[in-house]
């Protein structure tokens, strides 16, 4: 059982008590173009299981079908055993994707944002089903049937949530047992003290047996994010950062060798002529300019609200799109993806982003029309897009009017 989505409303409203709490302190912990971005991205890994589905279900159940394994009774004792026997798998997915190149063009998505809160936690990728059951399937072949390891992961990726804040210091004994704030900080940070330390999930117990354990240290603030920055607020290039710098690496080398070899290199590991000839960006602690570009607090705000109502379109189509077709469920996908995206182009300021906004969302207002099928009144879908195009218009506009007003020159001051 998948307990993510019944978990969705506990994660807004600790989300919410972070954001007051920080307003309150004024740490500026939390801004707007990196949280929606953050949140835009963990949306996105919810609802792409409409189009990865059918991949997860052949990892998993068609495995169990079809290869040797033992069956367990079920028993509350068994039930805790295969929650820590997943924890144990998740670390070495997790530390593996941390340093195999080619995972973590999966996994950097959870690290891109250069801040660290509650709304980190949700940014999640959603090509995740790539890796599918690879380091589970010690759990398939001791017998423990495949609802367990989706339900027993659904309450691994729930305790991981409250970990990612800023607001709880060091937590005594528990921290030697458990994974805490304080270490997870350290596991989100870019100092060099810090890089590929605690991977564990829910237990730190295997980073001390493993050694890949690391204390948060009082002279070495933590710095977030990744060494070769995103600089984008776009949810869709942020899953494809890392592989399309892969493709264009394997494209590069000279030798054969180097462009098949490359992506299970370590994560980092580029060939030396590349290195060489297309040398990247690389950001430390000490030279971090956080990627902060943002529109005016007018757009800004319509952003905003429109991802608010983007969040609910989440849930409904979580609820409500799972026995849908695929091309019924691509249809309702299509406002929640594209909006998404073009939310980022906007708080990028892109050229266009605007003009492209208003056009998508007078189309998206028409989808009842010629998809039939549809699960929403025709004209409350109207309504709605088309106000979202008409606000994002008023908003530019307004913009653009107080920007010119701003740099106008007063007559009187001129020779």
């Amino acid at each position: 059982m998948n307990l993510i989505l019944y978990a969705i409303p506990g994660f807004m409203l600790l989300l919410l008590i972070e954001l007051v709490v920080d307003w309150r302190k004024q740490t500026g912990y939390y801004r707007t173009n990196d949280a929606i971005a953050s949140l835009s991205t963990g949306m996105l890994s919810q609802t792409m299981g409409f189009a990865t589905r059918l991949v997860s279900f052949l990892a998993y159940a068609t495995l169990w079908a079809v290869l040797p394994h033992g069956e367990l009774t079920m028993t509350p004792l068994l039930w805790v055993v295969a929650f820590v026997f997943y924890d144990f798998c998740y670390y070495w997915s997790h530390r593996s994707q941390h340093q195999i190149n080619v995972l973590w063009g999966i996994h950097v998505v959870h690290h891109q944002s250069e801040e660290f809160n509650l709304s980190t936690a949700l940014r999640q990728p959603f090509n995740g089903f790539v890796i599918g059951s690879i380091f589970y399937l010690p759990m398939l072949f001791v017998g423990f049937p495949p609802e367990v390891i989706v339900t027993v992961g659904s309450l691994n990726l729930i305790y991981q949530y409250w970990v990612h804040t800023r607001f709880i210091g060091t937590l005594g004994w528990y921290e030697k047992v458990f994974v805490t704030p304080m270490n997870h900080r350290v596991h989100h940070a870019i100092n060099d003290p810090y890089i590929d330390r605690n991977f564990g999930g829910v237990f730190i117990l295997w980073d001390r047996l493993f050694r890949t354990y690391q204390p948060e240290l009082a002279d070495e603030p933590c710095a977030y994010g990744v060494r070769k920055p995103l600089h984008s607020w776009n949810p869709f290039f942020a899953n494809w950062h890392v592989w399309g710098q892969l493709i264009q690496d394997a494209w590069h080398a000279r030798s054969w060798k180097d462009k098949l070899r490359i992506w299970f290199m370590p994560t980092g590991w580029r060939p030396e002529d590349v290195k060489e000839n297309h040398p990247l960006p690389r950001c430390l602690p000490d030279t971090q300019q956080k990627f902060n570009k943002a529109p005016s607090a007018v757009v800004s705000a319509v952003v905003v609200a429109i991802h608010i109502v983007l969040m609910g379109w989440t849930v409904w189509f979580l609820l409500f799109t799972n026995d849908l077709t695929f091309g019924l469920a691509l249809a309702h996908f299509v406002p929640l993806g594209g909006g998404l995206y073009i939310n980022g182009r906007i708080l990028e300021q892109r050229k266009y982003a605007t003009r492209l906004a208003v056009s998508f969302w007078l189309l998206c207002a028409t989808l009842p029309w010629w998809v039939s099928g549809w699960l929403l009144p025709a004209g409350l879908v109207a309504v709605l897009f088309a106000a979202f195009a008409a606000t994002t218009v008023l908003a530019a506009a307004w913009s653009r009017r107080k920007a010119w007003a701003e740099k106008s020159v007063d007559p009187r001051t001129l020779a």
